[in-house]
């Protein structure tokens, strides 16, 4: 008797242990599954991805695209043994422009030659022939499409910052963090593994849930002329059609203070702009250039001349674009994004901008090309 009564208080005692936790676990999933569906912008029109990936997405067939497919190469980044005493040509300096022999002296994680961003920038800089993202081109490109970062750990106030350990994605900005100082990973924006999206762009917040995402790039253009900003355009998609996104959705992961949950433009009870619009088509916001209250001058952008237009005519999205030539038109209801003013890497120019601000006589040179009507207003 006495032995059922103990065995009975050990399983009652157990019971009151493990349901706490039991709850709790259940709990901090729901919870968890809740502040992701709050606080993921990308959930706003219940987008679930999973998508068709168009082929045609750059402009033609992916194939041949650099960690797709048959150009994904398991022996770049992968190591079986942590043990390479030389490359595949036998010797010990880089083979084919990449460096083969060992990254690091010691065993990483994954099998990885290299922990964490020296893996990318160990090719991805100053090796000809590959896109080199760091400082001055190796390869000679007029003007890269994405721009350039600085060194990696160097803090940088012309475009993103490169860290070798960023931290947690979402303290980094907020609960102390300073997005001033936060730091990015090439893997955050960009699946190195490949998922035929243009440039293999993904989300930071939710990677391999993310539509297929888009540009497209000038047919005939092969190698590294696929990142030659001349070569790129730039689309989204018609109002109402999910089925895939303008590149800079994957800005909003983390810049999405620049669009308002209400009316996307953060504009005032009155209608007055506080922050400039961009569009967004995920929320369903568009800014064409032609836009009633806008306070523009399309027909100056249209003509592409004159005052603002002694530096290059900034990139622009084309609503329903479905190739280069479509993309790159010109026309009044050509529509500013985060790309219009900002590079996605870096630039020379403070804030990423693709013009310089630091000289008064250039000042408003990029605001000109759509706001040539406010003299004298």
């Amino acid at each position: 008797m006495r032995k059922k009564i103990i065995f009975s208080g050990l399983i009652v005692l157990l019971y009151i242990m493990v349901l706490p936790l039991w709850t709790y676990a259940a709990n901090t999933s729901v919870v968890s599954q809740r502040i992701h569906r709050i606080y993921n912008p990308k959930k706003k029109l219940g987008f679930s991805g999973g998508s068709f990936r168009a082929m045609g997405a750059q402009g033609g067939s992916m194939t041949g695209t650099y960690h797709n497919g048959d150009q994904l190469i398991c022996t770049d980044c992968h190591i079986m043994h942590a043990s390479m005493q030389h490359n595949y040509a036998g010797g010990t300096g880089p083979e084919g422009n990449i460096s083969s022999f060992p990254y690091s002296g010691t065993p990483n994680q994954k099998l990885l030659k290299e922990s964490g961003i020296g893996l990318c920038v160990s090719c991805h800089d100053g090796k000809s022939g590959i896109p080199d993202v760091i400082g001055a081109d190796s390869n000679g490109l007029t003007e890269r499409s994405a721009g350039k970062f600085d060194n990696v750990d160097v803090l940088n106030y012309k475009g993103h910052n490169l860290k070798s350990n960023p931290g947690d994605l979402c303290t980094r900005c907020h609960f102390g963090g300073d997005m001033s100082t936060a730091g990015v990973e090439c893997i955050e924006c960009h699946d190195q593994h490949g998922n035929l999206n243009y440039r293999n762009l993904r989300w930071a917040s939710d990677p391999g849930n993310e539509p297929d995402i888009r540009a497209f790039i000038q047919t005939g253009a092969t190698g590294l002329q696929r990142y030659e900003k001349a070569n790129v355009g730039y689309g989204a998609p018609a109002s109402g059609d999910n089925s895939w996104r303008e590149v800079t959705n994957i800005c909003i992961d983390c810049h999405h203070a620049f669009m308002d949950s209400s009316d996307h433009y953060y504009t005032q009870s009155n209608g007055m702009w506080v922050k400039h619009p961009g569009t967004n088509s995920e929320w369903g916001a568009y800014a064409p250039i032609d836009a009633a209250g806008a306070n523009t001058d399309p027909a100056h952008w249209v003509d592409g001349t004159g005052s603002g237009f002694d530096i290059p005519r900034l990139p622009f999205i084309v609503e329903g674009a479905t190739d280069f030539a479509t993309a790159t038109t010109v026309a009044t209801d050509n529509n500013v994004f985060c790309l219009t003013c900002h590079k996605a890497h870096g630039s020379d120019n403070s804030f990423s901008l693709r013009w310089d601000v630091d000289t008064e006589s250039v000042f408003s040179k990029g605001c000109r090309q759509c706001h040539n009507n406010v003299d004298n207003q």
